[in-house]
C-alpha cells in the first residue's frame, strides 16, 4: 500500500498527501493495470523451477508438486503395493497437497476475488 506509507515517510498534511497521490496515480497508475494483466495472462502457468506451488486461475486451483525421480519411482512402488498406511511418501505428498490447498483457500478468503457466474 504505497499511499498509506507515503504519509509516514514524509511529514505532509492529508491534503498534500492526497495531491501527491493523485499526481503519482496520473503518471504511474497504468502500472497497476499492466501488473494485473500480466498476472491474469500467466495465472494458468505452473513452472517446475518454482518448486511446489498452487495457483488460482479463474475459478480453478492448480496444484503442482515437484518430485525428484527417485521419489516419483518410490511413489509408484507404494501405489503398486497398495499399503497406504505404511507409505511415507504418499503421506508426504498428501501433506504437501493439503498444505497448498489450505494456503490457497486462505489467500482467496483474504482477497476481493469473486467467481464469475
Amino acid at each position: 500500500m504505497i499511499r498509506g506509507q507515503l504519509r509516514w515517510s514524509v511529514n505532509v498534511s492529508a491534503e498534500e498527501e492526497s495531491a501527491q497521490w493523485e499526481d503519482w496515480s496520473e503518471e504511474y497508475g497504468y502500472l497497476a493495470s499492466e501488473i494485473y494483466t500480466d498476472i491474469k495472462n500467466n495465472s494458468h502457468l505452473l513452472d517446475v523451477s518454482d518448486g511446489n506451488h498452487a495457483k488460482w486461475h479463474d475459478d480453478s486451483l492448480a496444484v503442482m508438486i515437484v518430485l525428484p525421480f527417485e521419489h516419483a519411482m518410490a511413489f509408484s512402488a507404494e501405489s503398486m503395493i497398495n499399503d497406504f498406511e505404511n507409505s511415507p511418501l504418499h503421506s508426504h505428498v498428501f501433506a504437501i497437497i493439503s498444505g497448498l490447498i489450505l494456503a490457497s483457500a486462505d489467500a482467496m478468503d483474504d482477497s476481493d476475488y469473486e467467481v464469475d457466474e
